[in-house]
């Protein structure tokens, strides 16, 4: 169950959810959630897909009053899978909305004309944050001199994805609770030097890496 504290313009209210294979609780300064390897978050997604950022609307629930934005993406590459669609609207609680700001500490909302791959849990179910494991799940397509490489959702350059199931249970490294908004899959191998960005993985790598474990 899912525990998360958001700041409306004049109160407080706490919102509990349900969401698969997520544990989440948040204070006033973060939200934490369940820590994932990469290959839960290849296997759990339901949709893993290379897009952009063409369109970011925030909306009023008439019914709930709940304010959340719905980004529209258009797809370039459908990783993991069945969509006919051209693009996908995904919701993200909370945004701007008449006046009225609503924050879910440690959400990252993904913004206009961003690019990315993002793994989405489930295109069905109504979740505060459509992308698994949160910053787990959402990787941004970034522009080094032509060359189009992957960073993590904070910026951390990605250099390399390896798998984790294979490692013995016996040394392999507990998963934890982590925060929200930065937190990184095990098995994704990052820098948090810039000047190690053209290093990180091209797109191509990044969705090869992917679609490795998606087979194994």
């Amino acid at each position: 169950m899912n525990t998360f504290l958001y700041t409306h313009a004049k109160h407080f209210a706490t919102v509990l959810t349900c969401s698969l294979c997520l544990f989440a609780f948040s204070s006033a300064s973060a939200t934490t959630i369940l820590g994932m390897n990469i290959d839960k978050v290849a296997a759990d997604a339901e949709f893993v897909f290379e897009g952009s950022v063409i369109n970011s609307e925030t909306r009023q629930d008439s019914n709930s009053g709940i304010i959340s934005t719905y980004v529209t993406f258009l797809i370039n590459d459908i990783i993991k899978g069945d969509y006919s669609g051209e693009s996908v609207e995904l919701k993200f609680m909370g945004g701007a909305f008449n006046g009225q700001i609503v924050q879910v500490s440690g959400m990252r909302i993904p913004e206009m004309a961003e690019q990315g791959i993002y793994f989405v849990e489930s295109m069905s179910r109504d979740l505060i944050n459509p992308l698994i494991g949160w910053s787990q799940g959402h990787f941004i397509i970034v522009d080094d001199n032509g060359t189009r490489r992957i960073s993590t959702a904070d910026n951390q350059p990605v250099l390399d994805v390896e798998a984790v199931s294979s490692i013995p249970s016996s040394i392999k490294k507990p998963l934890s609770i982590a925060e929200g908004n930065t937190d990184i899959a095990a098995g994704v191998m990052t820098q948090t030097s810039s000047i190690m960005a053209e290093r990180a993985l091209t797109v191509e790598e990044f969705k090869s890496r992917i679609t490795d474990l998606l087979a194994n």
